[in-house]
């Protein structure tokens, strides 16, 4: 089973890459492909376990910036949260709590 947060673009179903940085405000995602900068995104991000009955939990978010990696075969993206619900937001809280 893996261990990281996989997140998904809700409108197509792509996987957009996984969670490297997270709180309340927004995510950092480390992906195989660009994402597109300034686009809204309905997100499902998916837990690796099951964290007080939940699976995933879901957010709205906007792609701010990206920057390739190092070995230039990923990259990263930083997304800021224009819509979290309070599910979501406790969910993210525990988790940065638990680190």
């Amino acid at each position: 089973m893996s261990s990281s947060l996989e997140v998904f673009d809700l409108d197509t179903g792509d996987h957009l890459g996984r969670v490297v940085d997270l709180h309340v405000e927004g995510l950092m995602l480390l992906s195989d492909r660009p994402v597109d900068l300034f686009r809204s995104f309905a997100l499902q991000v998916n837990l690796p376990m099951t964290l007080n009955g939940v699976r995933e939990f879901l957010l709205d978010a906007e792609s701010l910036w990206n920057r390739e990696s190092i070995n230039g075969k990923q990259y990263w993206t930083g997304m800021h949260f224009t819509n979290l619900p309070e599910a979501s937001r406790l969910c993210i809280e525990r988790m940065v709590a638990s680190v």
